[in-house]
């Protein structure tokens, strides 16, 4: 188990502690079946990460099913793009993009690729590579946010 899910046991019920359990299993097992498919990922940037996206995607943030562009969601920006293969299907699971498109992951015309690319995957917030501009823009995203009146989505 991982240390993550050990020290939220207790605030997290044991149904939901479960649950995001099996989203967990969930995005690994899918990421396995996505770089078998294409020969091409990185398993370990997921795998370090699998607890993280269950929790945040399943527990935590505010998101709509279906809904990618609502404007009250929360957002989330990575710093490791190469760890995008285990967002696709959670993406899939909210309905932000067909589960058919999964099985394209990496080939040339798909929108998903090694790296999230917010201008051709709904539900992805920030394009990332670089490492460590994710928190810059997180950042400025919040703040915006906050302090002007159209919001990051002109609410």
């Amino acid at each position: 188990m991982s240390t993550a899910l050990q020290e939220s046991d207790q605030a997290l019920s044991r149904e939901t502690l479960a649950q995001l359990r099996e989203k967990a299993q969930f995005v690994r097992l899918e990421t396995i079946r996505l770089i078998e498919i294409a020969k091409t990922g990185h398993y370990t940037s997921v795998f370090s990460a699998a607890e993280i996206f269950a929790a945040l995607y399943y527990d935590v943030m505010a998101l709509r099913a279906g809904n990618p562009q609502w404007k009250d969601r929360d957002r989330f920006t990575m710093g490791k793009g190469h760890a995008a293969v285990g967002l696709f299907p959670i993406l899939a699971d909210y309905g932000f993009i067909d589960r058919e498109t999964l099985d394209g992951y990496t080939r040339l015309g798909n929108p998903l690729g090694d790296h999230p690319d917010m201008t051709k995957v709904p539900g992805i917030d920030f394009s990332s590579g670089s490492i460590g501009h994710a928190l810059s823009t997180g950042i400025k995203m919040a703040a915006d946010e906050v302090n002007s009146a159209g919001g990051i989505n002109g609410k």
